[in-house]
């Protein structure tokens, strides 16, 4: 049995390997050189303690042959290509066109998203492979990030087969609950007759978690999440990622219905949806810009506490505004459902019309809101006494965010209420120092 540690084989059959590409449950992808024709290769090995047992070896057996026998048919440009198999070899083997880049799954944390354009170009991608992959009678029932590699060259490649339903042959297949749960539709879930809307669920639940850090359905088991699957509405993606346009949650949502038959009806539609979101993003900031406004945050005392991470969630999370000099932005005794962090400027604050204080960079405002969800009034006054940036968060977002991100925010909250506490209760000390009798008072107002 090969472990992490273990050097690779120097081959494997006719092809030398040159190093470890990658692992999962049911194998190795190493990176071969065929040398009868030059060309580097992908060589798919599957593990070797796998085969031990009879039963288990035919189900893994049985994978190979339906990737090699499938996969061996397709011709796209956005799919890997099968090059070779030996499926009698011990441990027996697939040969793939070798992409020279990322699976998907290293772009789908917060801190590691690809700008918006991108993921819409490469879904729009997906949906030509899916479709082509559709016309040749073929269910791929595992799209999930890990399953789509992003060349250097900006395209994208769908690979691994192995748990692919025909709907033409009628040779035995796997069957059963087959995929990868996060990312299964409800009628996988409830092992029914599948179609190409399964597929195009399973890509839009990577679609979402491409651009917001976060898949729509995550439960804290497989069971809970394949729960949430069948039973629950999704979260728009624009309340995790502000800067999403509501035509993308329009076109995630509806790809993401239970019943497939209120998906799109074909995989052209679908992406004839896409091409039109892509079409109206607004102009994208430089990247540059990000990582600028990512350093600013994180030269703020508030999130000394908050990982690299969980400030990229935040950044998709809120929506950064340029404010002018006199903007109200919170008023006393109206409702309100968010917060804001203070960027640069400052503002003043006051109740009633008592100018109370001040506020510089790194503070936040209406924050109360959040930490009593019952009652929703400000309970001040805020006005930008300078051109302010604020990154304002909508409460119902951080709600929905990742519970790291919400307890590092309960954490702040409570440091930043103790702070003033402290600092009033200083404040009321000094005024009962200057209001004490013998002319305490008289002193401090010739002051």
């Amino acid at each position: 049995m090969a472990t992490a540690t273990s050097a690779p084989p120097a081959n494997i059959g006719k092809y030398r390997i040159e190093r470890e590409l990658g692992r999962g449950a049911s194998g190795i992808v190493y990176l071969g050189l065929d040398g009868f024709r030059g060309r580097k290769v992908a060589i798919k090995q599957t593990h070797a303690h796998l085969l031990k047992v009879p039963e288990q070896a035919e189900r893994y057996r049985k994978l190979l042959r339906n990737e090699a026998a499938l996969s061996g048919r397709l011709r796209h440009p956005n799919i890997v290509r099968l090059l070779d198999a030996d499926e009698e070899a011990l441990p027996p083997y697939l040969v793939l066109e070798y992409v020279d880049g990322q699976p998907l799954s290293d772009f789908a944390t917060p801190d590691t998203l690809l700008p918006m354009p991108q993921v819409l170009d490469i879904a729009f991608k997906c949906c030509n492979a899916l479709d082509y992959a559709c016309r040749e009678g073929l269910v791929h029932r595992d799209i999930k990030p890990a399953n789509l590699m992003l060349a250097r060259d900006g395209d994208v490649k769908l690979t691994d087969f192995g748990a692919a339903l025909s709907l033409r042959s009628d040779a035995t297949q796997l069957s059963g609950l087959v995929g990868s749960p996060s990312y299964m539709s409800p009628e996988q879930v409830r092992e029914h007759d599948l179609t190409h809307h399964s597929d195009m669920f399973s890509l839009a639940v990577v679609v979402y978690e491409l651009l917001t850090g976060r898949r729509p359905f995550d439960g804290d088991t497989d069971f809970a999440t394949l729960y949430k699957i069948s039973h629950e509405a999704p979260t728009p993606p624009s309340l995790l990622r502000a800067s999403l346009p509501p035509h993308v949650d329009e076109v995630l949502l509806r790809a993401l219905a239970k019943d497939p038959a209120d998906r799109f009806a074909t995989w052209p539609d679908f992406a004839q949806a896409l091409l039109a979101a892509h079409r109206g993003l607004p102009r994208q900031r430089s990247q540059d810009t990000e990582a600028e406004r990512f350093a600013r945050l994180r030269a703020l005392p508030f999130f000394a506490d908050f990982h690299d991470v969980a400030l990229w969630e935040l950044m998709r999370l809120g929506s950064w505004r340029r404010l002018e000099q006199g903007t109200v932005l919170m008023r006393e005794n109206t409702p309100g459902d968010s917060f804001c962090i203070l960027i640069e400027g400052q503002i003043a604050i006051s109740r009633q019309g008592w100018n109370l204080s001040t506020l510089g960079p790194g503070v936040t405002l209406g924050e109360m809101t959040y930490l009593r969800p019952d009652n929703k009034m400000r309970t001040a006054t805020a006005v930008a006494e300078t051109e302010v940036l604020v990154l304002k968060v909508r409460n119902p977002a951080l709600r929905e965010a990742s519970e790291d991100l919400q307890s590092r925010f309960d954490k702040a909250f409570i440091k930043l209420l103790v702070g003033r506490l402290i600092a009033t209760n200083e404040q009321l000390a000094e005024w009962e120092l200057v209001a004490a009798p013998g002319g305490g008072m008289q002193e401090g107002l010739g002051d």
